[in-house]
């Protein structure tokens, strides 16, 4: 008998998340991903078309950085929703 069967045939305890923990992570690691795609394409631009001599960066580079930060803030959000479906029963199933 192959060792990976012998792993088969043991019983196992296996906890399934919840769907609406799965969705929430992700929805959390897609806003990461954004709001880190959307803070690159600020700082690009802002390299590329500096702001006015006193400092200030364009409106476009301040429109990209908030909204990243926003996208940042709604992803820990999503946090909020795991944690609190993981309170939730979880059904156990025997393999």
């Amino acid at each position: 008998m192959l060792i990976n069967e012998i792993n088969f045939y043991q019983p196992k305890v296996m906890i399934v998340m919840s769907d609406i923990a799965i969705l929430a992570a992700f929805a959390k690691s897609t806003l990461i991903e954004l709001s880190k795609q959307q803070h690159a394409l600020g700082e690009g631009l802002q390299n590329a078309a500096p702001g006015e001599k006193s400092g200030t960066p364009n409106k476009s580079v301040q429109y990209l950085f908030t909204c990243s930060e926003y996208l940042a803030k709604l992803a820990a959000q999503c946090d909020e929703v795991i944690e609190t479906s993981s309170h939730a029963p979880q059904h156990e199933s025997k393999i």
